[in-house]
């Protein structure tokens, strides 16, 4: 990427005819207090909904595991289970009747289970809770055939009988190499938690489910659902050390890595809080894609990130002496964002500042090309039909140089697209672009000089670099980009030479609300602390332990 500097305002670009100025103001005046004590932070729930969310069959391929319930946050290991095969869980669907009396261990149901299995029907034992089994029997397709089922066993060895119970959505099936058992998580509403009763080469206790192993425990039900879902319950900074890896380059700087490892804690302490209790009403609030953080667990840990999270072990990020959430994203392009111009929320935290030590950005400027069609077909794709499309303009721009609505006119009427969905429907990476068609000049820019003002394409000027050597600007770059005192700009060198094709050239890669990423790698090279970096990008934060 070129920078060519200049002199900008919020009220457009001005070019210096001289040269090039590459202006860089910046505060280094970052607020290093700390707020309160230390909380305890214990485990959470982190849905794992990239590979193991709503499954037909999750795999835990362990040889030892434990089965216990965490209660009130408090985990205890009620039973080791061993098997050469591992564990496979399933949904248990169907109907049951369950044996009246209740039994305080898994042997002692799977004594009655193993008597009533000698009548020829189908019986397992069943955790419900901490010391607290059940024996059900049956598991047929229809209410016909469980009936049959209960003829082979009314009134055999003195066992009383529940009514005949359909199936509930919350029923899952293990299977081992020896034996079988089932889990019922409605009755109490929870669900048994597993973890990991032997270390591994490094001396860490985790879990495999097949491609991915996390530490902690795992819990998977079926949360009302006809399917199984695998969710990791596990302490904060453990999470972290598969988090961090995965949102920022591990070779960052390490004060860039520490900012990044706080707020994605604050992210994910405000999404969930401290809970580690099983709920089958709603399994996780946090999972492990781009729709919270990206997590994959034990095997993406890194050294150096992994540093950066036990270095800052227990901060989190606070606004007037509350947590709050720390969104953050990869490249900005010259600035952030408000708040209020993305999701529409007025959060004076999260305020547009300036990115101007984004100087190696992370995700370089970029083009995307529709087609009439192809851009009629997104929009129809979201129900936004306009037929062949005419025109695509920016109605309203935000100070950072984003698109705030944009409105797209065809054969068939108009529709605006908002800040909140225009990424999303039109498949960009930000909303920070220019839409050039066929007999644009695109890079024309007005030129001041000491008398006079004309306009002039930035293909043919001369760059001042650095060391002062003048160099024609390079004709073989897509984009120009303006630097100024508060933003960069980009300006695309070329046209479509169709008529029914649409270049979106961007710069920036996410929402643009928060910290940027490649932002913060650039303030830690410059020497900023992590605590520096965070009160930049989240004005009037401070990083500090919660009461």
């Amino acid at each position: 990427m070129s920078l060519l500097g200049g002199c900008l305002n919020k009220a457009g670009i001005r070019l210096c005819a001289c040269g090039i100025i590459l202006l860089l103001l910046f505060s280094k005046t970052g607020k290093e207090s700390a707020v309160g004590a230390v909380n305890q932070m214990t485990d959470i729930r982190v849905g794992l909904s990239a590979l193991y969310g709503e499954k037909t069959e999750i795999k835990i391929s362990n040889a030892k595991i434990g089965l216990g319930y965490c209660i009130n946050d408090s985990y205890q290991t009620d039973l080791e289970l061993s098997s050469s095969t591992g564990f496979v869980f399933t949904p248990a669907a169907g109907y049951y009747y369950s044996l009246a009396k209740t039994y305080a261990s898994y042997a002692n149901a799977e004594r009655v289970a193993a008597v009533i299995r000698n009548l020829g029907v189908s019986a397992w034992s069943v955790a419900v809770y901490r010391n607290y089994w059940r024996v059900y029997v049956g598991g047929t397709a229809t209410q016909g055939q469980a009936e049959e089922v209960y003829a082979k066993i009314k009134d055999r060895y003195g066992y009383n009988y529940s009514a005949l119970m359909p199936d509930n959505g919350h029923r899952v099936l293990v299977q081992a190499d020896r034996y079988a058992f089932m889990i019922d998580g409605e009755r109490k509403g929870a669900y048994p938690q597993f973890k990991a009763l032997t270390a591994d080469a490094s001396g860490n206790a985790v879990l495999s489910l097949g491609s991915r192993s996390y530490r902690g425990r795992i819990e998977i039900g079926c949360y009302g659902k006809k399917s199984v879902t695998a969710v990791n319950v596990v302490h904060i900074d453990s999470y972290l050390y598969g988090v961090v890896p995965c949102e920022m380059q591990a070779n960052y700087e390490m004060e860039a890595l520490k900012a990044q490892a706080v707020c994605a804690r604050s992210f994910a302490l405000m999404k969930v809080g401290y809970k580690a209790d099983s709920n089958i009403s709603r399994a996780y609030y946090l999972e492990d894609t781009t729709k919270s953080q990206v997590y994959r667990g034990y095997g993406a840990e890194n050294a150096r990130t992994s540093q950066a999270v036990d270095a800052t072990s227990g901060e989190a990020v606070y606004y007037n002496g509350k947590m709050v959430p720390t969104y953050y994203f990869s490249t900005s392009g010259g600035s952030t964002e408000n708040v209020s111009e993305v999701w529409g929320m007025d959060l004076d935290y999260l305020r547009a500042v300036p990115d101007l030590y984004e100087t190696e950005p992370e995700k370089q400027p970029w083009l995307v090309t529709y087609t009439d069609d192809e851009l009629a077909a997104k929009l129809s794709a979201n129900g936004l039909s306009v037929g062949t499309v005419q025109s695509v303009t920016p109605q309203v721009m935000t100070m950072s140089g984003r698109a705030y609505l944009l409105k797209v006119r065809g054969t068939r009427g108009s529709t605006i697209l908002q800040a909140g969905t225009i990424r999303e429907v039109l498949s960009l990476y930000s909303t920070k672009f220019k839409v050039v068609k066929q007999g644009d000049v695109p890079d024309t820019v007005a030129v001041a000089g000491a008398e006079d003002t004309v306009s002039k394409r930035l293909s043919d000027c001369y760059v001042i670099q650095k060391g002062g050597a003048v160099e024609k600007v390079s004709g073989e770059l897509t984009q120009y980009i303006v630097a100024g005192a508060d933003n960069l700009v980009n300006y695309p060198r070329s046209a479509p030479k169709s008529a029914d094709t649409w270049y979106f050239y961007g710069m920036g890669y996410g929402h643009g609300v928060g910290m940027s990423q490649s932002g913060a790698n650039g303030m830690a090279k410059a020497g900023y602390g992590y605590r520096e970096i965070i009160s930049y990008y989240y004005q009037g934060a401070v990083v500090g332990r919660g009461n």
